[in-house]
């Protein structure tokens, strides 16, 4: 481990406001208002969008509220998501001390990233997809998830990288985070956009049917169908581990939340990307 290391916010005033005022008034009123969370089973796992908070901002909310009831008793929140902008064929956990946001550092949970790391050899404690060893713009699909959790409270994160997303790391990833989940003081967050450039129409179908697919809450179901191509999620490996980090909740359910995508926001239906937010629930064996 790099001692003292910082994550660096690579996309803020891209993707969200850069300015930290700015960006607690926008979380705060994205996360403002939605139904009654009031006696909801506690929520054990989220899908949630990473695109710019103009386009997926309110459909990620809509997950991040179903914490809030819960908020007080988080301590821990396991992140993950896929890699887009660097290539590595295992699993990688942030071996550094802090995620830094405009909103300030959230501490890296390094007891919960050592036992992930020891759990197989294909999960290591590394850089990799978190901090980019060029100028290129850095990885989004965790950072833009961590201003929710910072107006929600103070827990811990988890930051995950999933360079392959085969069936066989998706299964590595959920067993390891079914052993080291405490589902009482610990959420699994998925990041992940749906379709991509497709018209609304085709958009639409697909997404779809990952949403049918998802509330099935069948792991192997729903990687098949990606591999298939009969849906498509970029962080498809993360919603398919976390699922399976939940396969032993007793009364397991995953309902969808919210859906859409960005043609709702730009009215241009032509190529579209889409998002949906999801929970899953249970109580834990």
């Amino acid at each position: 481990m790099h001692t003292g290391s910082i994550r660096q916010p690579a996309v803020a005033g891209m993707f969200y406001p850069g300015d930290a005022e700015t960006l607690a008034a926008a979380v705060d009123a994205l996360l403002a208002g939605g139904r009654d969370d009031t006696g909801l089973s506690p929520a054990r796992a989220l899908v949630v969008p990473h695109a710019g908070y103009t386009y997926s901002g309110a459909i990620a909310a809509a997950g991040f509220r179903r914490l809030r009831p819960f908020a007080s008793a988080l301590q821990r929140a396991f992140i993950v998501g896929p890699s887009h902008v660097e290539a590595f064929d295992f699993t990688s956990v942030f071996d550094g001390e802090f995620y830094r946001t405009p909103l300030g550092d959230v501490a890296v949970d390094d007891r919960a990233a050592r036992a992930l790391a020891l759990a197989h050899p294909s999960i290591k404690r590394d850089r990799a997809g978190h901090v980019l060893r060029s100028r290129e713009r850095g990885e989004h699909a965790i950072e833009v998830e961590l201003p929710f959790l910072q107006r929600l409270g103070d827990a811990r994160v988890v930051p995950i990288i999933m360079g392959s997303q085969s069936w066989d790391a998706c299964e590595v990833l959920g067993t390891a985070l079914r052993d080291v989940v405490d589902w009482n003081h610990d959420i699994v967050i998925a990041s992940s956009d749906l379709s991509h450039f497709y018209d609304d129409k085709r958009a639409r179908e697909l997404d779809g049917a990952f949403c049918e697919t998802i509330t099935a809450a069948d792991a192997e179901l729903l990687h098949q169908r990606l591999t298939r191509g009969e849906c498509e999620a970029c962080g498809g490996g993360p919603v398919v581990a976390a699922l399976l980090a939940c396969e032993r909740l007793r009364a397991r359910r995953c309902e969808v939340l919210a859906r859409g995508n960005s043609g709702d926001v730009s009215h241009d239906r032509s190529s579209v990307v889409g998002y949906a937010s999801a929970v899953i629930t249970g109580d834990p064996a």
